[in-house]
């Protein structure tokens, strides 16, 4: 859902040509559709953490990104997410945690709480990537889930999600967001619940 209209026509002549960025465009910000993740378990009778992410500096930042095919990183003209990347990673994911009962606790930050588990999350891509010629939505995300009690690590994988778009439009490129990101974070609750 956008917080702000776009003008259409500017996006599309930023999606059609990736064009360099005015040093200081007007920026509307964006957050993620609602989260169509429908997957749900017995709750679990732990508790974990999931912090924000690590990400590169091209991320760790509130613009959309563009890779080009020459591996050349670029900003969207003129959008924002609501928050840094991380944080939209991460609140999306904690949100889908706690609507499929994964745990019985689920919190983002733990300072003052003694909980079972940490999800440790890596995102080496949450962009627009151009792939032969054409963009993609691309999600990927290493992810480690860590026993507090005992000190060791459960299990690690990699996920990664990517969706061709098939318009400039800024509603199909945040729907696409979305979709990717569901798809995302369905696996990495079954994955997370299958190693318990």
């Amino acid at each position: 859902m956008k917080l702000i209209r776009l003008s259409i026509a500017s996006l599309a002549v930023v999606l059609g040509a990736c064009s360099i960025l005015p040093s200081n465009p007007p920026t509307d910000a964006y957050r993620l559709p609602d989260s169509q993740v429908s997957v749900q378990f017995a709750p679990k009778q732990l508790g974990i953490v999931i912090p924000e992410p690590y990400a590169n500096r091209f991320l760790n930042h509130q613009r959309l990104t563009v890779v080009l095919e020459n591996n050349e990183v670029q900003a969207y003209s003129g959008i924002n997410w609501v928050d840094i990347v991380p944080k939209v990673f991460r609140d999306r994911l904690v949100d889908d945690f706690r609507r499929a009962r994964a745990y019985q606790t689920v919190v983002k930050n733990d300072e003052l709480i003694n909980l079972d588990r940490l999800l440790q999350t890596d995102i080496q891509a949450y962009q627009i990537q151009y792939q032969q010629g054409k963009p993609y939505v691309v999600i990927d995300v290493n992810v480690a889930l860590i026993n507090r009690r005992q000190g060791n690590i459960i299990g690690a994988s990699n996920f990664r999600q990517e969706r061709e778009l098939s318009s400039a439009q800024i509603e199909t490129v945040m729907q696409a967001f979305g979709e990717v990101s569901d798809q995302m974070n369905t696996q990495i609750l079954q994955w997370v619940r299958a190693q318990e």
